[in-house]
């Protein structure tokens, strides 16, 4: 399996928590061509977390959740979503998912979910680790370090998805982190990690807000479900129903990091 890095996750939650400091953001450039190519979603779990039964709709997991927002870095003249409709956004996709958010005195939160997006630059970021890139499972992987062994003829045995990978890492990439953590462990000073879930994909031909809602489409099914490897997915399939940050039917289940982490009540609950 490889290793969970927790990152930025735990580094603003630590923040948040008054444990620690947050890391600096990053920028790039993007450019357009027409498609948009695959997303990559890998989901790292640590052992406790892959002891827990996936949610459904019928036997729900209930969260609280944080937003960190924008963290994971921008690139000037890029069109942001705003923060509050792409929270509501997830938790929209997460509901779909068996992933409830909990309200006081009603359910009680097993989970804390905190969710950061972003734009990713090679050489500043590590994005063959975020894109869920696994040494042992590429038969072309350089086995020493400076020295080009019989693995250099191997390249053409390659699963694409390896291919696509290798591709992707050498340019910008959006991405988003949700990394779940034990709700009565996550302000101690040790909090346990659950499981953690990357989801990127290339820069070229998009804007951060529009292509942030597709990638939550495309991904939905596996998010927070523990995979040997990255799952490939096409968003261009996802694009071809409406994602319209307009249309949205669940609370805002996210908290903006800085104003509290009790969730607003839904207009139902308000009346």
């Amino acid at each position: 399996m490889r290793p969970l890095h927790p990152g930025p996750a735990f580094a603003l939650l630590a923040l948040a928590l008054g444990l620690g400091a947050p890391p600096a953001a990053h920028a790039g450039a993007t450019w357009f061509p027409s498609t948009w190519g695959d997303v990559f979603v890998t989901t790292d779990a640590t052992p406790e977390g892959r002891k827990l039964t996936p949610p459904t709709k019928d036997q729900p997991i209930y969260y609280r959740g944080m937003s960190l927002g924008r963290q994971l870095g921008s690139v000037r003249g890029d069109v942001e979503p705003p923060v509050r409709e792409l929270n509501r956004f997830v938790a929209d996709i997460l509901a779909k998912e068996g992933y409830l958010a909990a309200r006081p005195g009603v359910n009680e939160p097993a989970l804390l979910l905190v969710l950061q997006w972003g734009y990713l630059t090679p050489g500043v970021d590590d994005l063959h680790w975020f894109l869920g890139y696994d040494p042992e499972r590429d038969i072309a992987a350089q086995q020493q370090i400076n020295f080009i062994g019989a693995e250099a003829f191997r390249t053409s045995f390659r699963s694409r998805e390896i291919e696509m990978i290798l591709h992707d890492a050498q340019h910008p990439i959006y991405g988003i982190i949700i990394t779940a953590f034990e709700h009565q462990s996550a302000r101690t000073t040790k909090p346990t990690i659950y499981w953690q879930t990357r989801i990127g994909l290339p820069t070229n031909g998009k804007s951060m807000a529009k292509a942030l809602p597709v990638m939550l489409v495309a991904a939905g099914p596996v998010i927070g479900r523990p995979s040997e490897g990255p799952v490939m997915l096409d968003t261009d399939s996802a694009r071809k129903g409406t994602v319209n940050l307009g249309e949205l039917k669940f609370m805002n289940s996210f908290e903006v990091l800085g104003e509290g982490m009790i969730p607003a009540k839904t207009e139902g609950e308000k009346k």
